[in-house]
């Protein structure tokens, strides 16, 4: 009816709201619960927020309400790890890339060159390290998941060959957190009929490595997006000197602009990365911020203190 649909509606506004403005959210909802014997339908077919947003709330007002229903309630959302890989290594690809290029600039500017120099050697550090930078992601990862394969081969081998002393071990294992050894015996006897979730368990339990993950990136596709992601955002310190060069402005007014441009790049780097993180993304912002800018300083007055030892003539 347009009664409980209204109210539905009332109930998802407060809920969304109360999770993002408040910090104890289920205080604003408790009187729904109570009052509303639909709630639980109503919050199943129109609330938005997901199981892990209300969790996280949740924990962070010590609220066991909000607990109770976001693990009841809300459907988990299943998301392919893929994309958040893919944006973790295009945001630390671009951290990489604005702060090592800035610290060329700043390096350059110290030591009191010209601006032809600077294009110079921040081209070139742009390519040369978003070259490593790539092939070394590739070449990481590559080793990593090859290691990853061949030690799961050597556990599925053993299972197969010597089923009762891979039992034996996580027995053992299991005995050492705690269970008695009928109970770890129990556990692990149902857990070994299903081969490839056994398998998985056991490199978790005996050799700390994560089973591999079918949603992950390729390695290939990692190191383009950390290129891509390093050349790009490597690009801002220097794109006051491309455009503004030409306006006859002095080095340092370009010096300046850059500064604001790699500054308002990194407070962004910075928030978007506290995506992956527990800090606020105020703060994550100005922690980058802050990373780039003692890395930029200690560059300038490597460069200021060269310029007035070593005989630089760069016209």
């Amino acid at each position: 009816s347009l009664s409980l649909s209204l109210a539905c509606t009332h109930i998802r506004l407060a809920l969304f709201f109360s999770l993002i403005f408040t910090k104890k959210p289920a205080i604003l909802m408790k009187s729904f619960v109570l009052s509303h014997p639909n709630f639980v339908f109503c919050l199943l077919l129109f609330c938005a927020v997901s199981r892990a947003d209300a969790a996280r709330r949740a924990f962070d007002s010590g609220d066991v309400t909000l607990s109770m229903l976001a693990h009841d309630n809300i459907a988990p959302e299943k998301h392919s790890s893929e994309h958040g890989a893919f944006v973790k290594a295009a945001v630390f690809g671009g951290l990489d890339g604005i702060i090592t290029t800035f610290a060329v600039v700043a390096s350059v500017q110290g030591a009191n060159l010209s601006v032809g120099i600077v294009l110079v050697m921040g081209f070139a550090n742009l390519i040369a390290d978003g070259i490593s930078m790539g092939f070394g992601e590739y070449l990481s990862e590559s080793a990593e998941n090859e290691w990853i394969a061949q030690e799961r081969k050597r556990e599925q081998w053993e299972f197969e060959n010597y089923p009762e002393g891979e039992l034996k071990e996580m027995v053992e294992l299991y005995k050492e957190k705690g269970f008695r050894e009928e109970e770890a015996r129990s556990i692990i006897t149902m857990m070994a009929q299903h081969k490839d979730f056994f398998i998985d368990h056991m490199m978790v339990q005996e050799l700390g490595i994560l089973p591999p993950d079918d949603d992950e990136p390729s390695p290939v596709k990692k190191g383009v997006v950390i290129f891509c992601s390093f050349l790009t955002f490597g690009l801002v310190p220097l794109l006051a000197y491309i455009a503004f060069d030409p306006t006859g402005l002095s080095d340092a007014d370009l010096f300046g602009i850059a500064c604001v441009l790699t500054a308002t790049a990194l407070f962004t780097l910075g928030a978007i990365k506290s995506k992956f993180s527990q800090m606020v993304w105020w703060k994550s912002g100005l922690w980058v911020l802050a990373n780039g800018a003692v890395a930029a300083g200690a560059a300038y007055l490597v460069g200021y203190i060269l310029d007035h030892i070593v005989s630089v003539d760069c016209a």
